[in-house]
């Protein structure tokens, strides 16, 4: 009787190892949780490399954008993905020091014109610049920029303190130094790039040389 129970539970034993591999061996592969999406374009070979950059100027940052920092505005226009690479350079006459930023994004081709349109109106914001437009209607390829200059010295600036609030008819002001500034928008496909230059370096053929170079990297 002891015999015959060891032999029935060895033959269950054996039909459960069999159904387990069998199970193993069609199971499907898993597939990517609800709503992810993976990354179709690498950005960072499009990025300015320290021998694409004018000397002194150091690589200080080179990333992929976090989504969480992308605005609303960005995202109902399409925005998908997002690189940034930061160099600094060597300081001008008031201390300031130079910088270099590339911004890289992808959008749909259709929504580009609007950005590029967007990124030169917000960056001309400080009207204490004196702006020169910048024609990139070349035969390698067109952009939109411009060149910014700024006061000479220290920027002094009323604050226009209310003698309501105060109590004083004193008028404060605010000082501070301000930079010259370059910059271009450009696009190629759905690869849409800003490059800004600050500083001393920030001249038009400084940025027009770094945009044609960035755009020599977009396939």
């Amino acid at each position: 009787m002891k015999a015959i129970q060891y032999l029935i539970f060895a033959l269950v034993a054996c039909a459960v190892i069999l159904c387990a591999g069998c199970t193993g061996t069609t199971s499907p592969s898993a597939s990517p949780a609800a709503g992810q999406t993976a990354s179709t374009t690498d950005l960072a070979p499009l990025a300015l490399t320290p021998a694409d950059v004018p000397q002194n100027f150091t690589l200080v940052s080179a990333e992929a954008r976090d989504p969480a920092a992308v605005g609303t505005l960005a995202r109902d226009l399409g925005w998908q993905e997002g690189y940034t690479a930061r160099y600094t350079g060597p300081a001008g006459a008031n201390g300031l020091k130079g910088e270099i930023i590339q911004s890289i994004a992808v959008y749909p081709p259709a929504n580009i014109p609007n950005m590029i349109a967007m990124a030169d109106k917000q960056d001309r914001a400080d009207t204490d610049l004196e702006y020169t437009d910048i024609s990139m209607g070349t035969a390698n390829f067109t952009g939109k920029g411009f060149t910014g200059k700024a006061p000479a010295g220290l920027y002094i600036k009323p604050t226009n303190v209310n003698p309501l609030v105060t109590g004083s008819e004193h008028h404060d002001v605010s000082t501070a130094l301000k930079a010259d500034v370059a910059e271009i928008a450009f696009s190629k496909g759905s690869i849409f790039e800003v490059i800004r230059v600050t500083g001393p370096s920030a001249t038009m053929e400084t940025v027009t040389t770094l945009a044609e170079k960035a755009y020599a990297k977009i396939p």
